[in-house]
C-alpha cells in the first residue's frame, strides 16, 4: 500500500454530547447527533506536549479534518480504537481544523442513545 502526503489516515465520528440527569438526579450523557469524517491522525510536536503539560491537559494525538465539516463537537469516537476522546483544542489552519484530542474514560455504553449515523 502506498501512502501520499497528506492523505487520510483515519476515520472517526464527531460527536454531539448534551449532558442531563437521569430520574435519580445522576448526570449522564446523551448523544445528540453524530457524523463520520476522515481526517490526517499525527502526533502532537514537542511544543505542542510541553504546552499541554504545563496547562494539565495532556493531549495525545491530533487530527485534521476539512474546516467545514467541524460542527464545534467536544467528543470524537474513533471505532479502530473503540476509545472516545474530548477535543480539548481546535485550530484552524487554512482550509483544515486541527482538533487536539485526550482519550476519555467514557465508554459508547455509558452514552444514552449511542447509534452512530453514517
Amino acid at each position: 500500500m502506498i501512502a501520499f502526503p497528506n492523505s487520510c489516515n483515519i476515520s472517526l465520528f464527531l460527536l454531539s454530547v448534551k449532558t442531563s440527569a437521569d430520574d435519580l438526579g445522576n448526570q449522564v450523557l446523551r448523544l445528540v447527533d453524530s457524523k463520520e469524517v476522515v481526517g490526517m491522525a499525527s502526533s502532537i510536536t514537542s511544543k505542542e506536549f510541553y504546552s499541554s503539560k504545563e496547562s494539565k491537559v495532556l493531549l495525545d494525538f491530533k487530527v485534521s479534518i476539512q474546516c467545514f465539516l467541524y460542527d464545534k463537537s467536544k467528543f470524537v469516537y474513533v471505532p479502530r480504537e473503540d476509545t472516545i476522546y474530548k477535543v480539548e483544542r481546535t485550530f484552524l489552519n487554512g482550509m483544515l481544523m486541527e482538533l487536539y484530542l485526550s482519550e476519555t474514560q467514557i465508554r459508547k455504553e455509558e452514552i444514552l442513545g449511542w447509534k452512530l449515523s453514517k
